[in-house]
């Protein structure tokens, strides 16, 4: 057995180094204990050595140590970057289409805290464009129809259904901008560029067609609680 002290060698048996005179509290009942960093066995809370292994408590094996925390930061590292890869992806469609992703856009069509990927944002792009073809047929055959029960109606029933439509279809656009900006890494107040006369539009546009960056994690595809 080794002092809680000093680490002379006593007898098992010793209550009271030799050497030193300390009296070793694993013979006290109830002594506080903490565990030996080398043997891991219950040793006096103030010991300055293992009365089992002899080691000094003070002592760090820096080797080892740095091994372990190497490993260690190694491993949460690959974890960070492991859960950054499934946290954002480059769309949030596992398939982006003219369908998915006007589907997407329109449900997200008051969402500004979150990103859209590149591939999402012009499929939908065409979507709504697509939608707007479509719009216009029904709307053909539905001022024909209404021009037959009253032709005074035809007019304010198209600046009616033409309204609502555009307020739509610039909600959904526009929003769906700030969310690309965003998956760019950009602040989404970059959308006022678009007002800029003659040349925001433009500006807008090389703006969207940038690919994703990651330096900021900010937002994701998931909404922003």
């Amino acid at each position: 057995m080794n002092c809680q002290r000093c680490g002379f060698s006593i007898k098992e048996s010793e209550q009271y180094c030799d050497h030193c005179g300390m009296k070793q509290e694993i013979f006290t009942e109830g002594f506080e204990a903490k565990k030996c960093k080398f043997c891991q066995k219950n040793i006096p809370v103030n010991a300055n050595y293992c009365q089992y292994c002899g080691k000094d408590q003070a002592f760090i094996d820096v080797e080892s140590f740095s091994e372990k925390v190497t490993v260690a930061e190694k491993t949460d590292m690959d974890n960070l970057d492991e859960s950054k890869k499934k946290e954002l992806l480059l769309n949030e469609s596992a398939k982006p289409g003219i369908f998915t992703s006007t589907k997407l856009m329109l449900k997200d069509m008051f969402v500004l805290q979150k990103r859209m990927g590149r591939a999402d944002f012009w499929w939908s792009i065409a979507g709504i464009f697509l939608l707007s073809l479509i719009f216009g047929m029904v709307m053909g055959e539905t001022l024909v129809v209404v021009n037959g029960f009253s032709p005074s109606s035809v007019e304010i029933v198209e600046r009616i259904a033409i309204s609502m439509w555009m307020t739509l279809v610039y909600i959904s656009i526009t929003t769906a901008q700030i969310r690309r900006l965003h998956d760019c890494s950009l602040p989404g107040i970059l959308i006022l560029i678009k007002f800029l006369f003659g040349f925001g539009d433009f500006l807008l546009f090389l703006l969207l067609i940038l690919p994703q960056s990651k330096r900021d994690m900010s937002y994701t595809f998931n909404k922003k609680q």
